[in-house]
């Protein structure tokens, strides 16, 4: 898993790209804690070259979420595959974020 951060318009937007999977989870939360550093903007996730996402993937975009909920801000999911939204949907997750196609 490769995520990359870069900040366009007072907006975060996160790349994630391979599979967020058990084995990628723990470099993945440390590659993601200057999300949680930031309490002034919005995030979008975009997912076009993410090919997989586990339950544990599921949970730290989970946290990611109900951290700028709790700032009055909110995360993007933008770009996701058939089988990675179907894996949001299963879970109730779209219900969460907003989504761009």
């Amino acid at each position: 898993m490769d995520i990359t951060i870069n900040e366009q318009a007072g907006t975060l937007v996160v790349t994630l790209a391979g599979d967020l999977n058990n084995v990628a989870s723990s470099q993945a939360e440390r590659d993601l804690a200057p999300l949680f550093e930031r309490k002034d903007c919005d995030v979008v996730l975009d997912c076009s070259q993410m090919n997989y996402i586990s339950s544990s993937g599921l949970r730290i975009l989970l946290n990611v979420f109900k951290h700028l909920r709790g700032c009055g801000h909110q995360a993007t999911l933008k770009g996701m595959t058939e089988e990675v939204e179907e894996v949001f949907d299963l879970s109730g997750f779209l219900q969460l974020f907003k989504v761009e196609k």
